[in-house]
């Protein structure tokens, strides 16, 4: 069984459905840093699992029938509301929060530095938890790919200033939390619909977001939103933590975590590509060179134990 889950990443349509992924979460990156200059931080991330939750409940429904969700939920709750908290509820809340804190000038890119953490965080787990094996071929892409990330959001040097340390910690803990969903997730797939995972994650974590954002900002700036940033915010919501995750989650029913993971780097890289199409952000030639090492790193990764 350890044989066949190896490769499955890099299948070419796996290899697609990743790569699909990745560009998407990482256009979110300028898409997040404009709908924060106008929404609140948990009111974007209150509309974000709404706009998540609404067209996969009526698919669902469509598809399967409300009862089944209802049975599901209520039967066995605590897998979704594990998911629902480390990743929609705990790490949209911290990361929002966390880049308003930080200086415009430097956000972006140290917001980055301390997501492509994540992975690593996600690697321990897979190991302690699912029991898969981190051989040296594997740890030596791990460690290719994270220096590629590194020179990537810094520019070969260090941004850490302008930031708060409580910002930076929200930061980090955005990202242990993704890792932690990672290994939730790895054993919901084991039993669940990847598509009712996400619904039941998003209902739950609508759940949450509704009365914390009511009670904590003025839910009034919805209305003075233009069409522009509702079409953002829908994309932020359906696409990003819609299509994007089930995308990701279909792959990672038959993939190592540990694997899998290591594509999360890519997301700084194409982050920082689509702040430069559309937020005029500076793109340089290290941008290249950087982004190729993180590539060299997955594909060592990948091909080993």
């Amino acid at each position: 069984m350890e044989e066949k889950t190896i490769p499955s990443t890099t299948d070419p349509r796996n290899l697609s459905l990743l790569l699909i992924s990745m560009i998407l979460w990482g256009l979110s990156f300028p898409a997040l840093k404009v709908a924060l200059e106008v929404v609140g931080p948990l009111t974007l991330g209150m509309v974000r699992v709404l706009f998540g939750a609404i067209p996969f409940l009526l698919f669902v429904i469509l598809r399967d029938g409300a009862s089944d969700i209802k049975n599901i939920l209520f039967k066995e709750p605590l897998p979704f509301i594990g998911i629902a908290l480390t990743q929609f509820y705990l790490p949209l809340s911290a990361q929002n929060i966390g880049m308003n804190m930080m200086d415009p000038v430097s956000a972006a890119s140290l917001s980055s530095i301390i997501q492509a953490t994540s992975p690593i965080f996600a690697i321990f787990l897979s190991v302690a938890f699912l029991e898969e094996r981190i051989g040296k071929i594997k740890s030596l892409g791990a460690g290719v790919a994270l220096s590629g990330t590194l020179l990537l959001v810094t520019r070969g040097g260090i941004v850490l200033g302008g930031a708060t340390l409580f910002g930076n910690l929200l930061l980090l803990a955005s990202a242990i939390f993704y890792a932690v969903s990672g290994v939730l997730t790895k054993n919901a797939l084991y039993k669940y619909d990847p598509v009712h995972i996400i619904l039941l994650a998003l209902m739950v974590s609508s759940a949450l977001f509704i009365p914390t954002a009511i009670f904590t900002e003025p839910i009034s700036q919805l209305g003075n939103l233009t069409m522009n940033m509702w079409l953002i915010i829908f994309f932020l919501g359906f696409i990003c933590n819609g299509i994007a995750l089930l995308m990701w989650y279909v792959v990672l029913i038959k993939s190592q975590l540990s694997k899998q993971v290591l594509f999360s780097y890519l997301i700084p890289l194409f982050g920082t590509i689509f702040s430069h199409l559309f937020l005029g952000e500076m793109i340089y030639l290290q941008t290249i060179l950087f982004g190729m090492v993180i590539v060299i790193g997955i594909t060592i990764a990948q091909y080993g134990k």
